[in-house]
């Protein structure tokens, strides 16, 4: 069926039509018949809006079929998707993983085409793909058309000469560059889908964007309160945790800011927001416990973090284990993240957890500003549970036996 329809653009696109009217018959099949087959085949999923556009106002030279991810972007203009991309002499199309064109020229101005390709050639290492070419994407444009910010903007793609593809092909070709785009928005999506802020990740460096961390405790200790958003009632919601993330796309990963950090601002942010989540912690061990008939224990749960941060674990609770009820120790990771994102971990919740063994618990939440957070449960030592990276390092010097000059 997709070939059918793609070929019926390539044989009847150049008519009589200079305006994109829907009497022309290659509107509805651009704009609906193609949108609604691709969405077909990829179980119409919430996340995805398909979309075909011959122009608005003059008939455009290059109509498309775009794939958004509605996380990241619903426009052509901006944001990061998946589109087909007709030649200017119907001889054939692309399957592209493009970028919207218009953000680079409203952002960088005369630097819109060298910013986007510098963005493009990030991720054409990133991606690791072989399948997919790495070469520019030939419409046919000349310079300074919309068809040439679409080739300045191309990822990867795979071209298709007029009746030289067959529906499998389509098919296949489609869902592999949406596993890819997938991935790609999965990464975005641990920052809280930020694309404006990964494109400055790649594009300027972080050589001027330190400075000191501020050495006030005291001041630090004054800015921090509660969280001020307590009255918003809040319902934790367990999700499954995921399988191994990809480490790819480290730049825009990262949790390195461009712009100076106000230390005492985010000192309070994380308070509050540690503090928010031991609050859902502990009143959802609470009910736990009442629920499964042991009020005399849900009385017993203690948030031990508000006394001192010196025990490795923010929450004793109770759990049966076998016939017996033991004490469990539960350590709580909360962020605001929308997907489930590393979080720091200390030497000694590591050591802590050792210890405890099967009792240490790690209660997991994030997306916990929304009115259903998500968490899962672990338990078990850290390091059995999860990959650690070593971020920071305790130096000591050495000593010289060199003179100094």
């Amino acid at each position: 069926m997709l070939k059918y329809l793609f070929n019926f653009v390539l044989n009847n696109y150049i008519n009589g039509y200079k305006n994109a009217e829907r009497t022309d018959p290659n509107f509805d099949v651009i704009t609906h018949q193609i949108p609604a087959t691709i969405s077909t085949l990829l179980f119409s999923r919430n996340d995805l809006l398909i979309a075909g556009s011959c122009g608005i106002g003059q008939k455009t030279d290059y109509p498309w079929i775009a794939i958004f991810n509605k996380n990241i972007t619903s426009s052509a203009k901006r944001g990061i998707y998946i589109v087909y991309l007709y030649k200017k002499d119907m001889s054939g199309f692309y399957l592209s993983l493009n970028q919207g064109i218009t953000y680079f020229t409203n952002t960088f101005k005369r630097k819109k085409y060298e910013n986007a390709r510098k963005v493009a050639d990030y991720f054409k290492n990133e991606i690791g793909d072989n399948y997919f070419d790495k070469n520019d994407i030939d419409l046919g444009a000349s310079s300074g058309s919309l068809g040439y910010g679409y080739q300045e903007t191309n990822i990867i793609s795979k071209y298709y000469a007029k009746d030289s593809f067959s529906d499998n092909e389509l098919e296949q070709d489609l869902k592999r560059m949406l596993a890819i785009y997938d991935e790609l928005v999965g990464v975005l999506g641990e920052n809280n889908y930020d694309y404006n802020g990964a494109i400055n990740k790649i594009i300027f460096n972080y050589n001027n964007s330190f400075e000191d961390a501020i050495s006030s405790i005291d001041n630090i200790k004054k800015a921090i309160s509660s969280p001020t958003d307590v009255n918003i009632v809040r319902t934790l919601r367990y999700v499954q945790p995921k399988e191994k993330r990809t480490k790819k796309y480290s730049k825009i990963r990262s949790n390195l800011s461009l712009k100076k950090t106000d230390y005492i601002n985010k000192a309070k942010i994380d308070a509050e927001v540690g503090l928010l989540g031991e609050m859902l912690a502990l009143a959802y061990e609470r009910e736990r416990l009442i629920k499964e008939g042991f009020n005399e224990y849900a009385d017993k749960v203690k948030h031990v973090a508000s006394m001192s941060d010196a025990f490795g674990f923010d929450i004793i609770s109770y759990q049966l284990i076998g016939t017996k009820m033991e004490e469990i120790y539960i350590e709580v990771k909360t962020t605001t993240n929308k997907l489930d994102v590393e979080f720091p971990v200390s030497k000694n919740e590591i050591l802590t957890s050792n210890e405890k063994k099967s009792r240490y618990c790690l209660f997991r939440i994030y997306d916990a500003k929304s009115a259903t957070p998500s968490f899962y449960k672990v338990f078990g030592k850290i390091e059995d549970n999860f990959e650690l990276d070593p971020v920071s390092y305790l130096a000591r010097y050495k000593g010289s036996t060199k003179t100094p000059k």
